[in-house]
């Protein structure tokens, strides 16, 4: 019976599962060191200890089956892509649980800048508009705050007015008061 059950587990071992277990190793490897510093970013050293734990012992046994045999293909193919994966999947988790926000500023003539606040607006962005002396004369300077996964939008929506306009993206870490679009999922 104890030799049947390590059999089973011995199979996982195989040459042929091999790659299959170090790419899901590794993109869950990517994955818990993405929540990790999500956890340490909030505070939550604990937690932040023991997922740097886990994804140092994920890392470990990966390079390990990796390193011992440079020539395996597979392997190494493995290794890599399971990298890649999970670094995206991490940006997945990352924008799905951390609410970041972006703070643009852009100027312009008072005309351009106001027929963008409105296209703006209309789109349920919430902007602020401030008249200002340029270098040039009067300019209107907008601010806007928008969650980081709504960015595209805003800036396709400023280019489309005026292309060659003056814009800043700046990320901000701490929002509170105001009106900031919903946060669609």
């Amino acid at each position: 019976m104890l030799e049947n059950h390590s059999t089973r587990a011995m199979s996982l071992l195989d040459p042929q599962f091999l790659p299959i277990l170090i790419f899901v190793l590794r993109v869950t490897n990517n994955v818990i060191g993405t929540v990790r510093l999500i956890l340490v970013s909030r505070g939550k050293r604990v937690w932040g200890f023991a997922f740097a734990s886990l994804e140092s012992l994920l890392f470990a046994y990966t390079a390990g089956q990796v390193i011992t045999d440079l020539n395996n293909l597979p392997n190494l193919a493995a290794y890599v892509f399971g990298f890649a994966v999970g670094g995206v999947v991490g940006m997945q988790v990352e924008n799905r649980f951390v609410k970041s926000y972006e703070s643009v500023t852009v100027i312009a003539t008072r005309e351009v800048s106001h027929e963008m606040a409105v296209a703006l607006r209309n789109a349920g962005h919430g902007v602020t508009e401030i008249m200002g002396e340029g270098a040039h004369g009067q300019v209107e300077e907008l601010h806007i705050i928008a969650h980081r996964r709504d960015l595209p939008e805003v800036l396709r929506i400023i280019h489309s007015i005026k292309e060659d306009v003056f814009v800043t993206v700046e990320h901000s870490e701490f929002i509170r008061g105001g009106w900031i679009r919903a946060h669609r999922r």
